[in-house]
Order: structure tokens, then sequence, then C-alpha cells
């Protein structure tokens, strides 16, 4: 009988360690790990909402690094790329970091392979969603190049009837 209960007892211990360390776990980091950028906001593509409030679409893209350790966010701040960093702490549907004194839960959604942040600013409430990938912002800010500048002049006719001898 004291056998029995010896093994009843190992064997419940044994339950009750693999059960609580799988409940203290969050999502697979790996799922969200890397460069994530703002897809929409509001349902609206990123480039359309920017379009509708008169900014380039640089304006209102931001970048989100995941790493186990480290979450970064890069975005423009008066006109200049900015990279600010926070903690990476694992949540059971996502992540989330204080940055700039602002937390930044981010929440995953496995099928689509999304992020989604909420924030509310004054009484507007702006729905982000980030997908895979990076922004070019030193792209996007760069000053559109006039092409008729560098149209190709022909000098065929010029240079035609000229020989050039050995």
């Amino acid at each position: 009988m004291k056998r029995s209960i010896k093994a009843i007892s190992a064997f419940m211990l044994v339950a009750v360690m693999v059960f609580s360390l799988t409940a203290c776990g969050g999502i697979d980091i790996n799922k969200v790990a890397g460069k994530w950028h703002v897809e929409s906001i509001n349902g609206k593509a990123a480039a359309d909402f920017a379009a509708e409030n008169g900014v380039v679409e640089a304006g209102v893209q931001k970048v989100v690094d995941i790493s186990e350790k480290e979450t970064s966010i890069t975005c423009i701040i008066d006109g200049v790329v900015s990279v600010s960093k926070g903690e990476t702490v694992i949540r059971a549907d996502g992540i989330e970091s204080t940055i700039d004194n602002t937390l930044f839960p981010f929440k995953y959604d496995e099928k689509a392979d999304t992020l989604t942040y909420s924030i509310k600013i004054g009484d507007v409430q702006y729905d982000y969603v980030y997908s895979r990938g990076d922004f070019d912002f030193n792209a996007a800010l760069a000053p559109a190049v006039d092409e008729s500048a560098y149209a190709e002049e022909d000098y065929s006719e010029e240079y035609a009837e000229e020989e050039y001898a050995e």
C-alpha cells in the first residue's frame, strides 16, 4: 500500500510540474519575430489613409522589429527617421512593449499572420494592422526626380558623316 501511494504521489507531482510549465508560456516568439509594417489604419490601406490626411505614406508608416528581448519601432518624427526601443514581453495572444512611456500591446492573429494595435487619441480610435515586411523610409522621403531633365538627345545626324581614320 505504501508503495502504491508513493508511486501515485510521484506521478501526480510530475503531472503537476508538466502542466504548470505549459500554463506559464505565451505565444512562440518565432511566430512574431522579425519586421512588420503598417498595412492598414482604420480599415484603409496605409497609403490611402495618408493621402486622405494630406501626408505621404512615410508619415503614417511604422515598422515594428520584434526579437525575444527587444521591440523597436521605426517611424518619422519631425521629418527624421527615428527608432525607439523597449523590452519585449511575451503574452498569450501576442507581445507588448513599453516604448517612450507608451504601452504597445500587439495582438497576433495566427490565421491572418498579422499584428494589430489600437490607440485612442482624443476622441479618435486608430486601429493599426501590421503585416510582415519592412518599409524604406529614406526612399519614401527622397525628393522626386524630374526624369525630363535627363531626356536623351539624338546626336546621330551630327556624327553620321564623320569618318575615323586609323
